[in-house]
């Protein structure tokens, strides 16, 4: 149900063959209030669907290439204040 409230499909490239290979991405990590993860479904749905309503569905790929470029840039800006 959660997949289907966010599309159905990858937000970045479109996958969509393959339910087991989509993953919940919280673009504010700072507002994340708990992990969508199997554990976590157990809340009441209105909660579920809240949490859910912060992340973009996207490709278990999709999503690592996401995290890489958000390491990086926070790497650059770290190195940036050094100098």
């Amino acid at each position: 149900m959660l997949v289907g409230l966010l599309g159905g499909r990858c937000s970045r490239c479109g996958y969509d063959r393959c339910v087991a290979a989509l993953e919940f991405h919280h673009r504010e990590p700072a507002e994340k209030r708990f992990n969508l993860s199997a554990d976590n479904l157990l809340r009441r749905w209105e909660l579920v669907q809240e949490e859910a309503t912060k992340c973009d569905l996207v490709r278990a790929n999709c999503h690592r290439e996401i995290e890489d470029e958000l390491w990086r840039a926070a790497m650059e800006k770290a190195a940036a204040e050094q100098v």
